[in-house]
């Protein structure tokens, strides 16, 4: 069962769930808006980021990025959740490319990967909410917890620098300027044909006019 506003804050309030630092005005009807955290990687500058200093990650078109919650999460052995990109983000033309659910007994900072399908920058500034928490009430108690690679994580690893590397591949942002410099040209070109639309008609006319005016000097 999906837990309301209120179910949210108690289970907080008795540690079946864990977030820290915790914001109360980031939760929302049925769930809880995560921030953008400390530590990012975008794949074209090829290093690591401190938004808390930078103030902000802007994530090019075509690129890939990784970024971490500001929120640490911890679920006991009765409670899951979902995540997804808040709409605003996903409206601009945001992937998210993680995992949507998080098991119970989860414990550790989100990290999650994202790129961007849209022709322009997307800015995710520091401790902006970027990630929806939808958690869920089970009926009972799971009998084998999270005990996974990203159980315990601190932030972002060196894997999921090389994992973002290897996901870049044949730098799709490439291919992106290029799709944006292909749809420029057929937009010039259209715009030359619409010049085209009257001008043919024009280049006829004085044609006419010309072979009118041959034709009476014969005479």
């Amino acid at each position: 069962m999906m837990m309301s506003d209120h179910e949210i804050r108690t289970s907080i309030r008795i540690g079946e769930i864990v977030l820290e630092p915790f914001d109360d005005s980031k939760i929302e009807p049925a769930s809880y808006d995560a921030r953008v955290g400390s530590w990012a990687f975008a794949s074209s500058s090829k290093q690591k980021l401190d938004l808390s200093q930078k103030g902000v990650l802007i994530i090019e078109p075509g690129e890939f990025a990784v970024l971490e919650c500001r929120e640490r999460v911890e679920l006991d052995n009765r409670t899951a959740a979902q995540l997804g990109l808040r709409s605003e983000y996903a409206r601009r033309g945001l992937l998210m490319l993680s995992g949507p659910q998080i098991d119970p007994g989860f414990k550790g900072v989100l990290v999650v990967r994202l790129m961007n399908l849209a022709p322009k920058p997307v800015a995710m500034p520091y401790e902006a909410p970027f990630l929806t928490l939808q958690f869920f009430r089970l009926a009972s108690a799971v009998s084998k917890p999270y005990s996974g690679p990203q159980q315990g994580q601190s932030g972002i690893s060196a894997r999921d620098v090389q994992d973002l590397v290897e996901t870049e591949g044949m730098t799709l942002g490439q291919i992106t300027k290029t799709l944006g410099a292909l749809a420029k040209d057929v937009s010039e070109l259209k715009g030359s044909v619409a010049k085209l639309t009257w001008l043919v008609p024009l280049v006829v006319a004085v044609g006419m006019a010309v072979i009118g005016v041959v034709v009476l000097l014969k005479q």
